[in-house]
């Protein structure tokens, strides 16, 4: 549905590109013109001095679209108020605080064609579209002139540089940068493993054998075969996560400069025949493909789960479960090295996307110096850590410290900050310490074992994101490329449904399969993921 929806956007895209020529045209190469003719003011204005943090001399609003977590912008969050006083510049969101659905919202702001000062977007590819349609301005020229600190970390670095430029050479969106590198973690009941008197797993077997004398030796100490070993949040994450286990997928993935697509390789056939035994020896939890996001809180609440790829937000459960579950404990361990010995971690961190400027906007100038505040040492502390005085302290040392009223908040600590308007989807660098800042004691091991492990991670790879590469397309490739994926994403994940269940045979049906994907066009969906490929190891990385 989700991928309908953005799809929808796409068109709408091209339904807009007729209203946006005028716009384009009068923003020049970078909307600096622009904004000069719109002002009045030239270059005698982009050169005056300003005090402090301020990047305009009179108070400025712009419109924004902006939704992150459900939850649109809103003009009345504490930070932003404060980022508004420190920089003269406040932003009006064009989302209704009722409406939390982003793509619905996106598509109403490009049907009408009146586009928001600032638009940022859940799909970096919609935005880059948007951007060639003309209807963002392209930043370079902007940011080198008034953004020096955005100029610095796309010189020094390469991921972020990667995720801002286009194919056509433009800038159209400033990314979200990500510090820490590691994103999910392989969880295991300690407690668990000490009991059985068992060692952590360290390969893929091993770990089968963990898992099972969790299911037959009642590590839980209810007499009942209840425990569920291996379980996941699928729905929320990727139902075929379990795969990466034997070094496979559902998607493509490139090896050796090639780029595959994962069904057609013969580690595919491994990691499907091994899920299928897992499955049905009850290690990997019967409702996985339906079980959805609640599933940490009901099977660790209730001691049944064993094991999981998660969230660092995984170890608070430590924390909240212990008068509930004397000794209850999850420790994240190292990706088990799989059938040939290698140890991989393909979930990982990269730039995401941020926010733009639009072509309506008449004073892109002001807008730029005001995005490049947030790559400002005071304003990356505001947007990360909120408030000084009121929601973090600094010590002499200049080293940060959340006060109570974030770690001591009903909400979870990045619940509270994205409460107040802190820590939300803009183009900005999020700050690793204020992660360990907000982390219990077993969260920063883990982040410290997975982070001191660079070759866990292939940073020589495009970004893998969602269960998926994100590589960049032409509009042309793009368009085809989605109209074949939309036919074969739903079978394959449907055949691989029905196999991990039991209720089609998977060494019967893969000839047949293989035979089905060729007729959808996988073949042809390869070369256009291999043309993208080609063009990111072609990037100055």
């Amino acid at each position: 549905m989700r991928k309908r929806r953005l799809m929808a956007a796409a068109m709408a895209a091209v339904m807009l590109a007729g209203t946006l020529a005028g716009c384009s045209a009068k923003s020049g190469s970078d909307g600096t013109e622009a904004a000069k003719e719109e002002s009045g003011t030239g270059q005698a204005a982009a050169e005056e001095t300003l005090e402090g943090s301020l990047v305009s001399k009179e108070p400025k609003e712009f419109t924004v679209f902006l939704n992150f977590n459900n939850m649109p912008f809103d003009s009345s969050w504490q930070v932003w108020q404060e980022a508004a006083k420190r920089t003269n510049v406040s932003l009006k969101g064009t989302i209704s605080l009722s409406n939390s659905n982003e793509e619905e919202a996106f598509n109403l702001m490009m049907s009408s064609g009146n586009l928001a000062d600032i638009i940022g977007y859940v799909d970096a590819s919609s935005l880059e579209k948007l951007g060639r349609d003309g209807g963002m301005i392209p930043l370079n020229d902007l940011i080198k002139e008034h953004a020096p600190n955005i100029q610095k970390v796309l010189d020094e670095d390469a991921r972020f540089r990667q995720t801002a430029y286009s194919l056509d050479g433009n800038i159209y969106q400033i990314p979200k940068n990500q510090e820490l590198k590691a994103a999910e973690f392989w969880w295991i009941r300690q407690d668990w493993l000490d009991k059985l008197n068992l060692k952590a797993p360290t390969t893929v077997d091993e770990l089968h054998d963990v898992l099972y004398a969790f299911r037959n030796e009642d590590p839980n100490g209810n007499g009942l075969k209840d425990e569920i070993p291996l379980f996941d949040r699928a729905g929320w994450k990727q139902p075929d996560e379990y795969l990466y286990l034997w070094d496979t997928s559902l998607e493509f993935y490139p090896r050796d400069g090639q780029m595959k697509y994962e069904p057609l390789e013969e580690n595919f056939k491994t990691g499907v025949t091994n899920m299928i035994k897992w499955y049905q020896e009850g290690l990997i939890d019967p409702e996985i493909f339906t079980r959805g996001a609640s599933s940490r809180d009901t099977l660790l609440g209730g001691d049944v789960g064993g094991c999981t790829h998660d969230w660092v937000s995984t170890a608070n459960y430590n924390s909240t479960l212990q008068e509930t579950i004397p000794g209850f404990q999850m420790v994240a361990i190292a990706p088990p090295a799989d059938q040939n010995g290698v140890v991989k971690e393909r979930v990982s961190r990269y730039p995401g996307v941020g926010w733009g400027i639009s072509s309506q906007c008449k004073d892109p100038v002001t807008v730029i110096k005001f995005m490049d505040y947030f790559f400002t040492e005071e304003g990356s502390d505001l947007m990360n850590w909120g408030i000084e005085g009121d929601t973090f302290t600094r010590d002499a040392d200049g080293s940060k410290h959340f006060t109570d009223k974030v770690l001591q908040s009903e909400l979870t600590p990045i619940g509270y900050l994205r409460s107040i308007g802190a820590q939300y989807r803009i183009g900005m660098c999020q700050d690793g310490d204020y992660e360990y800042a907000t982390m219990k004691e077993d969260g920063i091991e883990a982040n410290k074992l997975y982070n001191g492990h660079d070759e866990w991670f292939d940073d020589s790879l495009p970004p893998y994101l969602d269960g998926k590469m994100a590589l960049k397309y032409t509009s042309d490739d793009e368009t085809e490329y989605k109209n074949i994926m939309a036919s074969i994403k739903p079978y394959v994940d449907e055949k691989f449904q029905s196999w991990i269940l039991g209720v089609n045979d998977f060494d019967s049906e893969y000839d047949s399969f293989i035979k089905e994907l060729k007729a959808r066009g996988i073949d042809r969906a390869l070369e256009i993921n291999q043309k993208a490929y080609e063009t990111f190891l072609g990037e100055d990385r």
